[in-house]
């Protein structure tokens, strides 16, 4: 069925503000694919493995590695959707900002649910096989103590995110599906039936994260739930 599709970047963009441009940006282009790269994540991604530090002398080059694996997975992640974006004649463009990565594409008269979908689920797919090919390569390469270190590390990222960004919250790749399921059953209501089950979702989640010890995970998903309902009451007043 052929109808009117928002990208991804217009819903991340509503939730999350304008992404400007900084003078500090890493530009760069793989593939033909440009990519930025925003100052906010890299300080993200050392506030996530800050903890690191404390692993004695190595802890400064463990957080130099976490951040490095937390950059190609999600590079990776996005060039997923991006190629797959691509290959159905949508040109894409890559943001990495402080909630991970942005696969940014203009959809036109021939995008489909069925299209929105496949390119969706190409990003987790993309990391899937990422993290199949380090258990696979964890067999073979030298035991050094920190190249097993940086291998653990991909593999828990690829596979442990992967699954967690498959939870119907948006802007996470599993509120995306869930928002195009809903759209494809109703599409003057159904955005609203996604955020409604994001913010539901999203609490829920928040608060079994924080109980497990994972405090970074619970703020991350209780944000989202907030944005979720931000974004619902907005759209109850037009």
């Amino acid at each position: 069925m052929n109808r009117p599709g928002e990208s991804q970047v217009r819903t991340g963009y509503r939730m999350f503000g304008s992404l400007q441009p900084t003078r500090y940006d890493l530009t760069f282009s793989v593939f033909g694919i440009p990519v930025r790269v925003l100052p906010t994540f890299w300080l993200t991604g050392v506030l996530f493995g800050f903890d690191l530090l404390h692993r004695g002398q190595n802890g400064p080059l463990l957080l130099l590695i976490w951040v490095a694996v937390v950059f190609v997975s999600i590079l990776v992640h996005e060039f997923g959707h991006a190629l797959t974006a691509r290959a159905f004649g949508y040109p894409p463009r890559i943001l990495m900002y402080h909630f991970g990565g942005l696969a940014m594409y203009e959809p036109h008269t021939r995008y489909t649910t069925a299209k929105a979908i496949l390119i969706t689920l190409a990003g987790p797919g993309a990391g899937f096989l990422l993290f199949g090919l380090c258990y696979v390569l964890q067999t073979y390469l030298p035991r050094d103590p920190i190249v097993a270190e940086a291998i653990r590390m991909l593999i828990w990222v690829n596979l442990f995110w992967g699954l967690v960004n498959l939870i119907p919250v948006l802007p996470l790749d599993g509120g995306q599906v869930c928002r195009e399921v809903c759209l494809s059953i109703s599409p003057r209501q159904g955005l609203k039936w996604a955020l409604i089950i994001g913010m539901l979702v999203g609490s829920a989640v928040a608060v079994g994260f924080w109980r497990i010890g994972l405090p970074y995970a619970a703020i991350l998903f209780a944000v989202l739930a907030v944005q979720s309902y931000m974004e619902f009451q907005q759209r109850r007043a037009w």
